[in-house]
């Protein structure tokens, strides 16, 4: 007697547990699905895929405001400028999609001189040493503003999850005009920065 109520107590206890696992939402979270931007752009490899249910600072929300340390160790503020718009790009040396947006990113700063500010932010943390930066940009021309995230405060404010990402933000109150998570092409930029001023 004593095995069957056993055997009949086991049998109900996994029916009710197959009910509350497949008919419930028991336990589960709303989740947001994974966010996946390729920008639009058919002719760039890949794109941009987010962790699920992670938050990220997103458009029409302000900007946090940010100061940083530049090449030369000085403190920098990454909206200390009179352009009516800023664009802070997320990046890294050892991402090659972050490296091979870079030239854009000096042609559009070049040719909106007057409009936009082009300030790169470096994740440093990631880096395998400062040094390995610096040698880069050696290599290279960048007449925009370069700032060091050694410790991931900037990173984790505007909730970075992949580089390289950037932000269009109206300088005068910081409002987040367009987020871009994976790289862009020139043709890209320009014609965010022209739906901003249109808009």
């Amino acid at each position: 007697m004593w095995k069957n109520i056993i055997s009949i107590s086991i049998i109900i206890l996994l029916v009710g547990i197959f009910i509350v696992t497949n008919f419930t939402n028991i336990g589960q979270d709303e989740h947001k699905p994974n966010i996946i931007d390729v920008t639009g752009d058919t002719s760039v490899e890949g794109g941009s895929i987010s962790a699920p249910n992670a938050y990220q600072v997103n458009e029409g929300e302000e900007a946090p405001n940010f100061t940083l340390e530049n090449r030369e160790g000085e403190e920098q503020q990454a909206f200390d400028h009179d352009k009516p718009y800023t664009l802070v790009n997320f990046w890294a040396t050892w991402c090659p999609p972050c490296v091979e947006e870079m030239p854009a990113l000096q042609k559009f700063q070049q040719q909106n001189a007057e409009t936009v500010q082009v300030v790169a932010v470096n994740v440093t943390n990631t880096e395998t040493s400062k040094e390995v930066v610096y040698d880069f940009l050696d290599n290279g021309t960048f007449e925009y503003p370069i700032l060091f995230d050694e410790e991931d405060i900037v990173y984790d404010g505007y909730s970075i999850i992949n580089m390289p990402t950037s932000l269009l933000i109206r300088t005068s109150d910081l409002k987040i005009l367009k987020r871009i998570n994976g790289s862009m092409t020139l043709e890209q930029m320009q014609k965010y920065l022209e739906d901003a001023q249109s808009s």
